[in-house]
């Protein structure tokens, strides 16, 4: 795929911390069947051009995947701020739609649009809600409700990605400047309650690096 080779030359170098996970999640979609459509929804969208280390540009690679895979798809991408919209807008292809407005009650239409057409979901990235590292209760509640609002349509296979959501330590220092932890790392940050979530339906861990993915949902 031509995706590839722009992704390992434009893309890839300007992602910072987030490289390695996109990279997860580009092969991970390459495993679906080739002569099906991929439908990827996504909350939160492109803001701000050419932000990659920032916010990572990930409506402009999902619609770059599409337009290139054989089988086309679908990207559902959304966001509160209507200049954050149109702003993406203009950065994205006819496979690429684009609404504005709260992503838990768009999600309800995203999900008649599904309904309708018998599709279901490849890739749920949620990413909406900015999260404050001091308190990430707010955000980690909106990205637990965004997965309730659009769960029917998930399935074994979706992989559901969270942003901002690296693993959480707890420990102490020791004597000779080392740290002893006090239990295992669990994921913070937006995907918090999604991570516990998973963990309750028996859903897997498919990464964890500074985003956290995963499958077996349902």
């Amino acid at each position: 795929m031509m995706f590839w080779f722009w992704f390992n030359g434009e893309a890839a170098p300007k992602l910072a911390m987030r490289e390695v996970s996109f990279r997860k999640i580009f092969n991970y979609l390459d495993n679906f069947d080739a002569s099906q459509p991929v439908v990827i929804v996504e909350t939160g969208c492109l803001r701000t051009p050419d932000n990659w280390a920032g916010d990572g540009q990930s409506t402009l690679m999902f619609d770059r995947y599409l337009q290139d895979r054989s089988a086309g798809g679908i990207c559902y991408a959304m966001d509160i701020d209507p200049v954050a919209t149109a702003a993406c807008r203009s950065f994205v292809g006819p496979r690429t739609e684009v609404f504005t407005g709260d992503s838990v009650i768009v999600l309800r239409d995203v999900a008649e649009r599904l309904r309708a057409s018998g599709q279901k979901i490849s890739l749920l990235y949620l990413d909406s809600f900015d999260l404050d590292w001091n308190n990430v209760t707010p955000s980690a509640v909106h990205h637990l409700k965004e997965l309730v609002s659009i769960y029917e349509f998930v399935t074994p296979q979706t992989l559901v990605v969270v942003d901002d959501a690296p693993m959480d330590v707890v420990c102490t220092q020791s004597a000779n400047g080392g740290f002893d932890m006090l239990r295992e790392p669990v994921v913070s940050g937006k995907g918090k309650f999604v991570a516990e979530y998973a963990a309750q339906v028996g859903a897997k861990n498919f990464f964890s690096h500074y985003q956290s993915a995963w499958t077996g949902f349902r």
